[in-house]
């Protein structure tokens, strides 16, 4: 049975923090109060996928404002998304982007196309608003692997390495044909979330709405 997108109600959260315990380790995982203060504070970007009526796969988002010429003002996940609980609507100054916060798929479930789905719904939710971009931040599961077998290289080159003109990371390359997509190095971001497979860097990566914004 294909799989429906519908936005989360509370009586969702079980559910939902299950999914979150199949997906992420313990100490990554969002808690049911991050659950509920990301329900309660951006509630049309909190979305679920259903299968067979079981929840098989939840994608979070908020409101930010998002300046391309600096970057360096998002220097973590956690700062972004007031350590996962998000910040109230008041106090995001000129919204102007949906960032999505958390996505979580059963392993069952996954090559299904739910992610496609998912992120897709929250691209739509920014057009709908209307807001100029969507962003997400991302790992770069390929990065400490890749240096292992070929030699260290900062992360701002490993993350614009290509094969057959695609990205090399998984990751990047997923997303990238999502249209989300690595704008520049400066994007490229140490610390920006705690994990040994990319060494602690993240990346923000863009779709921009191009019927509101001009080109580059």
């Amino acid at each position: 049975m294909p799989a429906q997108v519908r936005n989360a109600g509370l009586n969702d959260l079980p559910a939902i923090v299950a999914v979150e315990e199949a997906v992420w380790p313990v100490g990554a995982r969002a808690s049911s109060e991050q659950f509920a203060s990301r329900l309660e504070h951006f509630p049309e970007g909190f979305l679920v996928a259903e299968a067979g009526q079981r929840i098989v796969a939840v994608c979070t988002s908020c409101l930010i404002h998002y300046d391309p010429g600096q970057v360096d003002q998002y220097t973590s996940w956690s700062k972004l998304t007031n350590d996962g609980f998000l910040f109230p609507a008041e106090q995001v100054a000129d919204p102007n982007a949906i960032y999505i916060v958390s996505n979580g798929i059963l392993p069952e479930h996954r090559r299904k196309g739910l992610r496609e789905l998912l992120v897709g719904a929250q691209i739509d939710l920014s057009r709908r608003l209307p807001v100029d971009y969507t962003v997400t931040g991302a790992m770069l599961p390929g990065y400490d692997a890749w240096c292992g077998e070929h030699g260290d290289i900062p992360a701002r080159e490993y993350a614009f390495l290509e094969r057959e003109g695609v990205p090399i990371d998984p990751t990047l390359r997923k997303l990238g044909a999502l249209g989300l997509k690595l704008p520049g190095r400066e994007h490229v971001i140490p610390g920006y979330y705690p994990n040994q497979q990319s060494r602690d860097y993240g990346v923000l990566l863009v779709c921009k709405n191009i019927s509101r914004c001009k080109q580059p």
